[in-house]
């Protein structure tokens, strides 16, 4: 199968300067159809299949995965607050908020983003367990997507649980079990002295002239470990988390038994109104849930509009998809140089994954 349509789609956001370049990784029916790149990283330099592209968002279901191992080792317990094992969590009213509520974005303090200003790991805790929740939210009565507040602490969790920091558990637990050999969250200097060549560049492409982002290409950045927006890595290499997900949840057992990678998958937030998207969406524990019939072709996000309601995985700001699609079999992840504007970017990963769905359809 070529995947002409999936292709053009990503070349023609090229030709509109949306982007430079993207990766592309998809299986389909237990085959890798194609691991490829597109364009350009660098004026004058080809992107190519092993350069390390920047997840964004989408790395925050390996999160997911990290608790799940946890809980599968009788350490964790979704429904015990936070503040049992991060005692300074419960400051300013937040006693009451639990592992689940941080996984399905139900928390209420949205408002404790640190950006991408790096900054020391007990400085962003000690920042967070001091931030106030928002008035009048009830945790898991009302839902709002954190950007990274919850998933810092979801890390510190894993940190304080593990007696490893988080970007040492992910790298050992899940990214080398699954062969994920060129995927960080975080990494060390010594790792980015030797692999800086590979370090994709990401642009803003959502003005007149595109620009370098340099908050997110810094040498302090990319070493940065934040657990909701740092992860790094090949599409390729990508890919082998949602395959492995797709045959855990099918009844393989792998890094999780297959009950507990169904858990994570299955809906746990449905039919909320989420204050940040503005939007109905549904939510597995980390994973976004495909919801798109909520408002066909309005809700931010999602995996195109053709995803069955089974699909689940997750997307990153302006730039990123990554999911499975268990009902037709299918695996995929694009990931986009270029950062063009929200309005830009859903016409745009919504084209690719439409032209991607009716690849597959022509071929049946």
């Amino acid at each position: 199968m070529t995947l002409e349509r999936t292709r053009a789609a990503i070349e023609r956001g090229i030709g509109e300067g949306l982007h430079f370049g993207a990766q592309l990784a998809v299986a389909w029916k237990g085959e890798v159809l194609t691991e490829e790149a597109v364009g350009q990283n660098a004026p004058f330099e080809p992107l190519e299949t092993d350069h390390m592209m920047l997840w964004l968002s989408a790395c925050k279901p390996v999160a997911a995965v990290a608790v799940g191992l946890l809980m599968e080792r009788g350490q964790m317990d979704l429904d015990r607050p936070v503040a049992d094992w991060i005692p300074d969590f419960a400051m300013k009213n937040k006693g009451g908020i639990t592992v689940r509520h941080l996984l399905t974005h139900t928390a209420g303090f949205r408002g404790a983003t640190l950006g991408w200003v790096p900054r020391a790991w007990e400085e962003a805790i000690g920042v967070l367990c001091a931030t106030k929740p928002e008035p009048h939210w009830v945790p898991g009565e009302q839902a709002g997507y954190h950007v990274d507040s919850a998933w810092y602490m979801l890390g510190e969790l894993v940190r304080v649980i593990s007696g490893r920091h988080y970007m040492d558990f992910v790298r050992e637990e899940i990214f080398l079990p699954l062969g994920m050999d060129s995927c960080w969250i975080g990494m060390s200097e010594a790792v980015y002295d030797s692999l800086e060549d590979r370090v994709a560049a990401m642009y803003d492409t959502s003005g007149d002239s595109p620009e370098i982002s340099e908050a997110l290409c810094r040498r302090s950045s990319v070493t940065a470990c934040r657990p909701g927006g740092s992860g790094r890595g090949t599409a390729g290499d990508f890919l082998k988390f949602y395959r492995a997900m797709l045959e855990m949840i099918r009844g393989t057992p792998g890094i999780l038994t297959p009950e507990t990678a169904r858990y994570l998958v299955q809906p746990h937030r449905v039919g909320m109104m989420d204050r940040t998207f503005r939007h109905t969406m549904d939510w597995g524990l980390g994973f976004m849930l495909q919801s798109d019939h909520y408002a066909p072709g309005e809700v931010p996000y999602q995996f195109g509009s053709f995803a069955s309601r089974s699909a689940f995985g997750h997307c990153g700001n302006q730039s990123t998809a990554a999911f499975c699609d268990p009902e037709l079999e299918l695996c995929a992840v694009v990931l986009c140089n270029g950062m063009p504007g929200e309005e830009a970017h859903q016409a745009r990963m919504r084209s690719i994954l439409d032209a991607l769905y009716a690849d597959l359809a022509s071929d049946e």
